[in-house]
């Protein structure tokens, strides 16, 4: 019998289920959850119910972490289609919080079990959209339970998403900027038009200035880099570019407008950055040459490695009051 413990969180109620496992796809031996969360994944379950499925977050733990030392934690946000073990594998967020001294959690957005999961990010998409699910809400609360048990710094909270998740933590960011440190979205953009006979949806201006960085493809054809509708997409919605996205966070910022300019990785990476932000926050932008809309990996990009930039980035920064 896999012990459950349940617990209280924004009104909801929580089932944690344990495991030792360093990496997917096998959970290892329950471990105790009287006490906080030791090294490995977890899987912690939510009595809250979407069309009758409970929904469901992991979190993972760093090696050598012994639960009374507060530390960082990235909040990191699946794409649409994806699941939360599937991006944990591919980002290798895990590996580098084992490396790094991080949390890692992990929400999971709705779906048919393990199929088709995504969120509602404002203008995208599917079912959440529709239902106007609080996804926002969501994602903070698992942080919130994680912190119930293992102690973290509330101050260098960050935020990661790629696709549909990255526009949910753009979401974050501008909604919720009291609380983020930094954020980076991957393959996203602020907004974008669900439909034909709809109204263009955006992120609001957030009210402080958070620290953003975007990573994407030029060669993107679910998120045009562009923007616009998208060669992949079957429906008629359309999507904001990345200059105009990269543009409204630069702009809420108070940066400076002109951005220094490299190239980067034998001219597979374009990198532009703007500085003199408020409240030291700061824009970056990595723009991948010939890469499509796939979390980026190093061997086409010349050995540029996107987590471990994400990770540099965000340790830079921390909120204040």
């Amino acid at each position: 019998m896999i012990p459950i413990r349940t617990l209280r969180t924004f009104g909801w109620t929580l089932a944690t289920i344990t495991a030792g496992a360093v990496l997917p796809p096998a959970l290892a031996a329950p471990a105790d959850v009287s006490r906080p969360l030791g090294p490995g994944t977890h899987k912690v379950l939510v009595d809250q119910r979407v069309s009758g499925v409970r929904r469901s977050y992991f979190v993972h733990v760093p090696e050598g972490s012994d639960g009374t030392t507060p530390l960082p934690v990235v909040l990191a946000l699946h794409g649409a289609f994806s699941t939360a073990r599937k991006f944990e594998r591919e980002s290798g967020l895990s590996l580098l919080a084992d490396r790094e001294g991080f949390l890692v959690v992990y929400p999971q957005g709705i779906g048919l079990g393990d199929l088709f999961r995504h969120w509602n990010s404002g203008h995208c998409c599917g079912k959440a959209r529709k239902m106007n699910l609080d996804d926002v809400g969501f994602a903070l609360a698992a942080v919130d339970d994680v912190a119930r048990r293992n102690p973290v710094d509330r101050s260098r909270l960050y935020v990661v998403g790629h696709s549909n998740g990255g526009m949910l933590a753009y979401r974050i960011a501008a909604e919720r900027p009291q609380v983020v440190a930094a954020v980076a979205a991957v393959s996203a953009t602020i907004g974008g038009t669900p439909a034909a006979n709809e109204p263009e949806w955006t992120v609001p201006r957030p009210p402080r200035p958070v620290p953003v960085l975007a990573l994407h493809g030029r060669a993107d054809e679910h998120v045009p880099y562009d923007g616009g509708r998208a060669e992949k997409s079957r429906g008629k919605s359309s999507t904001i570019s990345v200059t105009r996205s990269v543009g409204l966070w630069v702009d809420a910022n108070g940066c400076d407008p002109d951005p220094r300019v490299q190239m980067m990785h034998g001219g597979r990476v374009e990198r532009q950055s703007w500085s003199g932000c408020g409240e030291d926050a700061e824009v970056a932008l990595y723009s991948l040459e010939g890469w499509g809309h796939d979390w980026p990996q190093k061997d086409p990009l010349g050995g540029f490695d996107a987590t471990a930039t994400i990770w540099l980035f965000f340790e830079r920064h921390r909120r204040t009051p």
